[in-house]
């Protein structure tokens, strides 16, 4: 082998070898790049190549107790382009078309073709014929699709509670934002591929998934009655020319709210869907709070129905601060005090009590602490603990200066007191159901605590229908036909939050209450925001409470049963027995048995005209639409369930009234303790009445 062959052996050698050795670097690399890096890299890829928004599914209708839709979609279109696509594709007169069939400006067309978005919204929700203007001129890049739009058929009807969904479906307020996930649906994916400069690679680059439309949702809300309390008070804050007003209507027994309305004195503005007074401020309640004052001292037992408290002659001093009435009272009883709304009685009165007992009473009725109303929002309202109190604010606390609640909060203070002392829920969705009309949400009545005894609950009923039916009650204006009232009126001064003083001329005026007194139905409260000196809550606020009544009882078809201005609670003997606080203080504040109170239904249990009925293992409520129903008078002993009756049933009565006895439970046939609704079952499978 000669020395030129040799070397250029070694040289094919070499080369081989180098050869070699890059082959197997990028077998190495490939093996890397398909084994390691392959998922990252498609990932890459996927995400610069794809883009993807998402459009809104068709949001869930809302409607009210009867069916009436309060909130609903309706299909518009939207129109959209992919911006090198159109520059590329188009001359300055074609975009000039486009921006007029769009009803926008070209330069305002120009500025958004210019932005480095692969894709963009060139008009949303505009009418299917201006859509079509813009489809038809032909220009690549350009589309349409359907989206949903929301609209509100009722106008601004019940609009705080409704609320509003913005642009892209979303909740924004009322029950569009607390129940969003439910209403909304499943939205829709849109997705479209293109190069790295933009340009699509596929000729349709929409891909759409099937949509699934919201949830609907039925409200416990009455459009006739929310119509009216609109009405009603929107009218009395023009005439009184207050800043704004609210009201609200509940079911005692279920916590359902039939009407929440809140009215401005300027126009009606979008801000009205975003803002729910009844929930969200808070006010200081005036003399309303006596209601819940009286009830929390007869439960306590430091004062008695009949019991005299001096009331200065309308000037009393606490920690030298000077207390006044708006006249000179002397001795009056606690039907007095609330009848002629004396301050200076109800400051005694929480003096007597201290600030621990009426701190504790009023947590019982919920003040300081959020209802659970099912709204977005709520505010717990201002109760300061009780050791940061004065005697002077003790005092004021009595005639309700100094702590704030909500609409809302005041509203189920005084169902309390209507439903025989149980604090409800408040609620205002009943149900939501899918698409199919299966339920996929209920509510239904929720008790969550006793706040006083059946029979405190039933004096302080009597009490407040003075201040209606009272000769020198203060809500007088509040009387509805045949129908007897119960409630309270209320007029404080409103806060300077500059200085933290009270301002002397402007008002907070509120009338509470609630009808038939008997047998409530319904639990109404006005609050008339920032009206001027002599604007009191008997003047301005309970004409509101009768008009909103006196319409709602006809749309619920309920009927008198009595003569309102004179007449007490029907086939009933008020005893001194019957207005004495319960001794056994856990029927006053423990969370009993008999927490959720049925309505009652009138059913004679007479065996003839003239007898007894059998009132046995019924509930105070429950034993006087029975005597109702019979045309009998009763005197009523205790709180609870009646457990002895005197005579007994079938017995003749001759005209004389049945002694009922009544205690916090029953006794089964052994003598063993049982609750109520368990010896209301026994009592039914024995075919008792």
């Amino acid at each position: 082998m000669n020395e030129p062959f040799a070397k250029r052996r070694t040289r094919i050698g070499v080369l081989t070898a180098v050869l070699g050795a890059l082959f197997l670097i990028v077998a190495m690399r490939l093996v890397a790049l398909v084994l390691l890096d392959g998922p990252r890299l498609a990932s890459m890829a996927h995400s610069e190549h794809t883009g993807e928004i998402e459009l809104t599914a068709t949001r869930g209708p809302i409607v009210d107790r009867n069916g009436e839709p309060l909130a609903l979609s309706a299909e518009t279109r939207s129109v959209y382009a992919r911006p090198s696509q159109v520059l590329a594709n188009s001359t300055a007169a074609d975009r000039t078309r486009l921006a007029d069939a769009l009803g926008i400006s070209p330069g305002d067309l120009e500025q958004r073709l210019s932005r480095p978005e692969p894709f963009i919204w060139l008009a949303r929700h505009i009418a299917a014929a201006r859509a079509q203007s813009a489809e038809a001129l032909g220009l690549d890049g350009v589309g349409s699709l359907s989206e949903y739009k929301r609209f509100y058929p009722e106008g601004a009807l019940a609009a705080p509670v409704v609320g509003m969904a913005g642009m892209d479906g979303q909740g924004l307020s009322g029950i569009e934002l607390q129940y969003d996930r439910l209403i909304r649906g499943e939205p829709v994916a849109l997705r479209f591929y293109h190069d790295a400069l933009g340009h699509p690679i596929l000729d349709s680059p929409l891909a759409l998934k099937a949509a699934e439309p919201g949830g609907r949702v039925e409200l416990t809300i009455d459009a006739g009655i929310q119509s009216l309390a609109e009405r009603e008070l929107a009218g009395e804050v023009q005439q009184s020319g207050a800043a704004r007003g609210v009201a609200v209507v509940l079911d005692p027994f279920t916590g359902e709210v039939l009407a929440l309305a809140n009215a401005t004195s300027g126009a009606s503005t979008q801000a009205e869907r975003l803002h729910d007074t009844a929930v969200q401020d808070a006010f200081e309640p005036g003399s309303t709070m006596k209601g819940l004052l009286g009830s929390i001292a007869l439960s306590d037992g430091v004062i008695r129905p009949d019991q005299q408290i001096y009331c200065e002659n309308g000037e009393f001093v606490v920690d030298g601060r000077k207390i006044h009435d708006d006249s000179r009272h002397g001795s009056l009883d606690l039907g007095g005090i609330i009848e002629v709304s004396s301050n200076i009685g109800a400051a005694k009165i929480a003096l007597r009590l201290g600030a621990a007992r009426f701190y504790q009473g009023l947590r019982s009725f919920g003040l300081g602490m959020r209802t659970g109303v099912d709204l977005p929002g709520e505010a717990p309202g201002l109760l300061r603990p009780y050791h940061a109190w004065r005697n002077i604010d003790l005092a004021n606390h009595g005639f309700g200066q100094g702590i704030a609640v909500t609409p809302m909060q005041l509203a189920v203070a005084y169902a309390a007191i209507a439903n025989g002392g149980v604090i409800m829920r408040p609620y205002v969705v009943k149900a939501i159901y899918d698409a199919e009309g299966h339920p996929i949400l209920t509510h239904t009545p929720q008790a969550l605590r006793r706040a006083i005894s059946p029979s405190i609950a039933h004096a302080m009923n009597r009490l407040l229908q003075g201040v209606v039916n009272g000769p020198e009650g203060t809500g007088r204006l509040a009387r509805v036909g045949d129908f007897i009232v119960a409630g309270k009126t209320g007029t404080a001064q409103m806060v300077n939050p500059s200085t933290g003083a009270y301002y002397q001329s402007r008002l907070v005026a509120s009338f509470v209450g609630f009808v038939p007194a008997e047998d409530p139905r319904l639990v109404i409260l006005v609050v008339l925001y920032d009206v001027g000196h002599g604007h009191f809550g008997g003047m301005v606020a309970a004409p509101v409470f009768s008009q909103i009544a006196a319409g709602a009882l006809s749309r619920l078809d309920v009927a008198a049963n009595g003569t309102g201005a004179s007449a007490g609670t029907s086939g009933v003997e008020t005893t001194e027995a019957s207005m004495i606080p319960s001794a056994d203080p856990e029927a006053a504040n423990g969370t009993d048995a008999d927490a959720v109170i049925p309505r009652a239904e009138a059913a004679s249990a007479a065996v003839s005209v003239g007898t007894a009925p059998d009132f046995r293992g019924l509930s105070l409520r429950q034993a006087l639409a029975r005597a109702r129903a019979s045309a009998v008078e009763v005197a009523i002993a205790g709180d609870g369930y009646v457990v002895a009756q005197t005579p007994g049933a079938g017995a003749a009565l001759d005209g004389a009234a049945v002694r009922l006895t009544l205690a916090p439970v029953l006794a089964d046939a052994a003598g063993e303790s049982v609750s109520p609704m368990a010896s209301e079952a026994s009592r039914t499978r024995r075919g008792a009445p």
